[in-house]
Formats: structure tokens, C-alpha cells, sequence
């Protein structure tokens, strides 16, 4: 590694942020304030002065964003990190213990081997709004679900009123949920655009392309593996010696996952165009039906990001 290139990693928590300088070892605490901020953008120039600077932070809830939006105010070279692949980085390295401090120096190791395979992090103020509202709908659905399954097993008739009641509330705030959705997209010539091109997809409907968009706005500016491996469905081998077996899905996007299964089982069902002919063929053979399932949604998602990347919509074909 050259000498003129210094990698920061910083650990976000809702009051605080752990910084650790990699190779110096140097590490500092700041809090997640405005003021706080403000110190870290001064002792980051500092370092800056004379070496290429690389900033890596973990997702964090949204706790991170003030941090992401400061970073590139200030033009620095940022990247979000996932945090799944910064523990896995940890793992290779045998570092089993889990505190601030060791996770700040983690996140600037990890981003010191991995940074050219990265795209630094861009603020997009309509995919951030975007993405909000489809974190509030999956936490909709999700008390939906739930309260739908306790009013099966409830047998109180006061309790079923109740239940079925929010219920309803449930469901008509997601109805009016999604046209906000929808009028967000609409007005962001960009959003729209890419929903169009995704929404011609098969099994692609208003809610996966929204998720898409929200949640992987990589797409189409990285080859078909690294988004396989960015949503959590590509399966990495698992061999060693004579010992073979079957490849595991892990870490990835839980969201986009979500939304691509359920893409890839409308293909599935309606058995439209060539993008189902890989797992109907697996099913035949006999294979899990997940194994079935998983296989069509990275087919999917590879022909989503060669869409995008083209500028073209789906080919039957």
C-alpha cells in the first residue's frame, strides 16, 4: 500500500462516532452532533493535507446520514460499507471480539482491501425520501401480518373487533402510503425513468421497483455478481478437500431480497418469458423449491441491472 494513502473508519451510534486512522492506529471519539461533526470534518482535513484520504462507515439505521452528507460537503471520499461483509472481514481475520473501537479499526482495514471494488457513496435527497417511505411500508405490512395472524388464533369477539379494526387502519395507510409512493417517483424525472424500465420486467410491480430503486440505487452501474452479491443471492461455493457442498446465500439486503423473491415467484406462477425456465427446470429435477426460487431472482436481477445499464427495457427474449 502506498504511503500517501490513509483509510478511515468510523463506527456510527446515535450519539457517538468512533474514528480509527488506518495504518497510523490513531483513534478518536467525537459525538454525533452538529459540533460534533464539525470537529471530525476539521481533524479529517488535517489529516488530508498530504495523503489520499478514503472514509468508510457502516449503515446504521439512519444514524449515519448527517455523517454521509457532511463527508461529501466536505469532498471527501466516502463509501457505505455493508455491514454484514465488514463482520465477515472480521471473521477472516479472526478478530472475534466486538467493541467500538475494534469495530472503527475493522471498518478501516476492510475498506483499505476492498475500497477498488467500491463506489463511493453519493447523496440523492429523492432516494433518501424514497427509501424512507419504503421503510415505513415494510414496517406497515409487517404489524399487518402480525396482527392478521393473532386475529386467526383469537377467539374474543371484542378482541377480533379490535383487531380487524386496525387492521383496516393498517391497510388504508399503506393504500395511501403507496400514492405517495408513486407521486414521489413520478415527479423525479431520474426515479421515473428507471421505474419504467424496471416495471417492464416480469414480476416487477409498482412496490419491487420502489424497493429497488430505494434500496439498491447501485443498480445498473455494476456488473450482474456484484449485485447478486449486494442483494444476498448469490451463492458462494463451499469445498474443501473432498468435501463438497451446496452453495449458501448470505449477508446481502434484506429489502431487495424480500422484493425479489416475490418477484420470482409471480414468474414462477405465470411462467412468463425466459427468466423462468432456470427454476422450473431446477423444481423438475427435483431440487428445493427455494434453491428454485433464489435462482429466478438472480436471473431477474441480472437482466434488471443490464436494463438499467443499457437504458433498455425488458426483452421477452
Amino acid at each position: 500500500m502506498a504511503q500517501d494513502n490513509a483509510f478511515v473508519g468510523i463506527d456510527v451510534a446515535k450519539h457517538e462516532l468512533v474514528v480509527h486512522l488506518y495504518p497510523d492506529g490513531e483513534g478518536w471519539r467525537v459525538t454525533n452532533s452538529a459540533s460534533g461533526l464539525r470537529e471530525l470534518a476539521t481533524r479529517l482535513a488535517r489529516v488530508a493535507r498530504n495523503r489520499v484520504l478514503r472514509i468508510g462507515f457502516e449503515a446504521s439505521g439512519g444514524y449515519e446520514r448527517s455523517l454521509a452528507i457532511l463527508l461529501e460537503s466536505k469532498g471527501f471520499e466516502a463509501y457505505l460499507l455493508d455491514p454484514a461483509r465488514v463482520r465477515s472481514f472480521a471473521k477472516a481475520e479472526g478478530k472475534r471480539a466486538k467493541t467500538d473501537p475494534l469495530d472503527a479499526a475493522v471498518i478501516a482495514r476492510a475498506l483499505a482491501t476492498l475500497h477498488t471494488g467500491l463506489k463511493p457513496w453519493r447523496h440523492d435527497p429523492a432516494a433518501q425520501r424514497l427509501a424512507e417511505r419504503i421503510r415505513l411500508r415494510d414496517q406497515l405490512m409487517a404489524q399487518m401480518i402480525q396482527s392478521q395472524n393473532l386475529l386467526e388464533t383469537t377467539a374474543d369477539a371484542a378482541a377480533q373487533r379490535m383487531t380487524r379494526a386496525h387492521v383496516a387502519s393498517l391497510k388504508a395507510k399503506i393504500q395511501r402510503l403507496d400514492k405517495i409512493i408513486a407521486d414521489l417517483i413520478a415527479e423525479n424525472p431520474t426515479l421515473c425513468q428507471r421505474a419504467k424500465l424496471l416495471r417492464s420486467a416480469p414480476g416487477v410491480g409498482p412496490v419491487v421497483a420502489a424497493t429497488m430503486l430505494a434500496h439498491m440505487p447501485e443498480l445498473g452501474t455494476i456488473t450482474g455478481k456484484q449485485a447478486a452479491a449486494l442483494a444476498g443471492i448469490a451463492p458462494f461455493d463451499r469445498q474443501s478437500g473432498t468435501s463438497t457442498k451446496p452453495g449458501r446465500c448470505q449477508g446481502g439486503r434484506p429489502a431487495v431480497r424480500r422484493a425479489l423473491y416475490l418477484a420470482a415467484l409471480s414468474i414462477m406462477r405465470t411462467k412468463k418469458s425466459y427468466l423462468a425456465t432456470l427454476g422450473l427446470r431446477l423444481k423438475a429435477q427435483g431440487r428445493p423449491f427455494k434453491v428454485a426460487i433464489i435462482a429466478t431472482a438472480r436471473k431477474l436481477l441480472v437482466a434488471l441491472n443490464a436494463m438499467l445499464k443499457d437504458g433498455q427495457s425488458f426483452l421477452s427474449a
